[in-house]
């Protein structure tokens, strides 16, 4: 019945036309019940959740593009003078501050071990898999940043060279995403290799963004709209958000909503 209530709603949304985009929040709602979950409480909130579905519609393309990872690694062949555009610096001023967990506007190593506990301490990794998390924390660091003192603090404008520098490096940007599979795991409660939008949104609160973000971001990840995402697209998805320059792709979507410059 409130799902009923709640694609009355998305109709509303988009002006009673059947569009592309409340084609798929209609899709979600059919395959996936936990969304409905979300804005079950009062039809208010309801209505906030349409507005978050219908802003981030309003940019995206609903003909998603994927990658898989042979795509991805052709990606790098083009190497020089990727990293230029407002757009790319807009995602990564974006990654920046969720890196950033204790807000000073620098991150520092303490940053890094923080946001590791935060997954961590969902209690989903292996012991064998938190130690090799935790060294791939480090050696991230070490390989982008150096040595680990409190006093080697990176700023946003430092962080945008780096990762420029990154980006343009066939080698170093094979290497900097080998956290992914590790969030992954952290957020498959039942190891099942997928996630479904509960389990996307512990994700999201690991990183200290909102759950009605984290619905409409896994309604835009879901290419085919079975209410699940495989560790593949994850990875994917999450790697992409770094590599592309492309303003239609929905790996934009990953890591929140992207700050405003």
């Amino acid at each position: 019945m409130f799902s009923s209530f709640l694609r009355r709603g998305v109709s509303a949304a988009f002006g009673g036309i059947r569009t592309k985009e409340s084609a798929a929040v209609e899709c979600l709602l059919k395959t996936n019940k936990q969304f409905s979950t979300v804005c079950k409480c009062t039809a208010s909130a309801a209505h906030v959740d349409l507005q978050a579905v219908r802003g981030y519609a309003k940019h995206a393309k609903t003909e998603q593009k994927y990658e898989d990872f042979s795509s991805s690694d052709s990606d790098l062949e083009v190497l020089g003078h990727r990293g230029e555009s407002q757009f790319w610096r807009r995602k990564m001023r974006t990654f920046h501050g969720i890196l950033d967990v204790n807000k000073d506007g620098v991150i520092s190593y303490d940053d890094f071990q923080l946001l590791a506990d935060r997954f961590v301490n969902l209690g989903h990794l292996s012991e064998k898999h938190t130690k090799e998390f935790r060294k791939v924390i480090k050696n991230i660091w070490e390989a982008q940043w150096g040595e680990i003192t409190p006093y080697n603090l990176v700023t946003v404008e430092q962080y945008l060279d780096d990762m420029h520098h990154v980006l343009n490096d066939k080698s170093r940007i094979k290497k900097a995403h080998a956290f992914l599979p590790y969030l992954f795991k952290a957020v498959d409660k039942d190891s099942s290799g997928e996630i479904s939008v509960e389990e996307f949104k512990l994700f999201f609160n690991s990183l200290g963004l909102k759950e009605t973000d984290a619905s409409v971001a896994f309604l835009s990840i879901d290419g085919n709209c079975d209410g699940r995402i495989s560790i593949k697209e994850f990875v994917n998805h999450g790697r992409d958000f770094f590599l592309t320059e492309d303003e239609e792709r929905i790996s934009k979507y990953f890591w929140g909503p992207l700050v405003d410059h």
